[in-house]
């Protein structure tokens, strides 16, 4: 499928259960995209909450299956790993403590990018979208390792973009913070008479973003009228940067 702005039918969602991915597999569903999703809590193929599945395993191993489901076709991927963030002061940051963020939130993701790439060449078309974080952008003392990790991803997007361009693929990435979402602002944290208007006070915009908002740019750029936008880092993160 050329990139005009026609729904693209056929979306890998990685991570499915994470962050705002059960929100955007909805969303794209309801767009007339034909959805398969992966999550590391998911062992096996078959139907997770309405979404059809494949078991988790190899960046490549999981895009040859899911494009065989597909019936041979890749029309657009969402790799958008999620993880906890716990504190990590600067004085703690070594090899050991950093390859868990990078292994899970950077290396899989560009494996994930790559396998799909194989793919999408040969179609001459293709869409992929990161789901990345601003929180390195703006910087938050103490998470140095998780910043880093997610600065990896957001700093491959033009690379890969420039690569890709010619074969009618584009790339970007969605980059959030300050999203409800329980993985990382748990609706419990806002309830805290103390928390939560601390963190409030952080954003430009005084409320957090819900997830259907990332959904929403995520399918302007999976579904849309988009495939002329690539290389791209959109931060959605009420203008705190």
């Amino acid at each position: 499928m050329q990139q005009t702005g026609v729904a693209l039918p056929n979306v890998l969602i990685t991570d499915l259960k994470g962050f705002a991915n059960p929100v955007i597999a909805r969303r794209l569903q309801a767009g007339g995209a034909t959805i398969i999703g992966c999550d590391p809590t998911i062992a096996g193929d078959g139907v997770d909450d309405g979404v059809n599945v494949v078991g988790w395993g190899a960046p490549g191993e999981i895009v040859a299956k899911a494009v065989a489901q597909f019936g041979g076709r890749l029309d657009g991927i969402v790799i958008s790993p999620a993880m906890p963030a716990p504190r990590l002061n600067a004085e703690d940051l070594t090899v050991e403590a950093l390859m868990p963020y990078f292994q899970r939130l950077a290396a899989e993701a560009i494996a994930f990018a790559g396998a799909a790439v194989k793919v999408m060449r040969p179609q001459k078309s293709g869409r992929i979208v990161f789901g990345t974080s601003s929180g390195h952008i703006g910087g938050i003392p103490g998470f140095g390792a998780y910043a880093a990790a997610r600065a990896a991803v957001n700093g491959v997007v033009r690379s890969l973009a420039l690569e890709v361009a010619a074969d009618g693929i584009s790339v970007n990435a969605v980059a959030p913070n300050f999203i409800q979402t329980e993985t990382y602002y748990p609706k419990a944290l806002l309830a805290d008479p103390v928390k939560g208007p601390k963190l409030l006070a952080r954003v430009p915009m005084g409320r957090l973003g819900e997830a259907d908002e990332v959904a929403a740019l995520v399918e302007l750029l999976v579904m849309g009228r988009s495939g002329f936008v690539s290389g791209q880092v959109i931060s959605i993160s009420g203008a705190w940067c």
